[in-house]
């Protein structure tokens, strides 16, 4: 009994060495990048949707950090990624901006970077959804050992992300009263945020825009269709924003 102890304590001991022995030199040998973004409740995401509607309307430009993440060891010197952007309806430099090429570098000593994809803010989008398309290749530097990720509700793709990106509503905003401004339009809401300077986000924020402030605007706003409208009919210069585009007239707010 002792000798058949000894032994299998001594092939216990050589299979630990063993495993001691391959895991790390396994691990250390990869070299591999794939992206790493998550949203609600940290699950892994292989697609962004995003909208300009509720940033002020001076702003033409969103900044969406696309965030690649290495798996393997960091190493002493930058190491360039190679991705590659597509889309069928999207035209770099018109309608969005991509870093230069250190953009697309993992610096030395880190485990990830951002490569950063600037959105450029169109009439175009407010009719439309525009998509555009990361990929990673590999290259010298690293390889695509990571190609998806399972999850429990879906797989998501590690090598591919896509930004959709429009100046559009999916649903009026969160704070959006029908009782008081109707039923709710883009061109409503454009028209309000213009005329009385009103940050687009505040539309949803209950705190923020009270019944008061919500009748207040109803007042100042409906004033406003008012006069501009009496421009228009007397074949004067007039804001054609107060025109309504599904109805060829001037908005109503009821």
């Amino acid at each position: 009994m002792k000798f058949a102890y000894c032994a299998a304590f001594a092939a216990m001991t050589i299979a630990l060495l063993s495993c001691e022995e391959r895991h790390p030199d396994n691990f250390y040998d990869i070299d591999s990048v794939y992206f790493n973004n998550r949203g609600t409740g940290n699950v892994l995401t292989d697609t962004t949707v995003v909208t300009f509607v509720y940033e002020p309307l001076e702003e033409t430009e969103m900044e969406i950090p696309v965030t690649i993440q290495l798996l393997g060891r960091a190493a002493d010197h930058d190491r360039p990624v190679s991705v590659s952007v597509s889309s069928e309806n999207a035209v770099e430099g018109t309608d969005y901006l991509l870093p230069d090429m250190s953009g697309a570098v993992l610096p030395a000593g880190e485990y990830s970077f951002d490569y950063t994809v600037t959105l450029l803010r169109t009439d175009a989008l407010e009719n439309e959804e525009k998509t555009i398309t990361l990929e990673l290749h590999e290259n010298e530097y690293f390889t695509l050992s990571l190609t998806e990720m399972a999850q429990t509700a879906d797989t998501a793709s590690t090598v591919n992300f896509s930004i959709v990106f429009s100046d559009m509503f999916t649903s009026a905003p969160a704070a959006w009263e029908e009782n008081v401004l109707g039923e709710f339009s883009q061109a409503k809401f454009d028209l309000i945020c213009k005329v009385l300077s009103i940050d687009p986000d505040d539309f949803n924020d209950a705190a923020v825009m009270t019944l008061p402030k919500q009748m207040y605007i109803l007042e100042e706003i409906t004033s406003y269709i008012d006069e501009e409208t009496a421009k228009k009919n007397a074949g004067q210069a007039f804001d054609e924003d107060i025109i309504d585009p599904a109805t060829g007239d001037p908005i109503k707010f009821e």
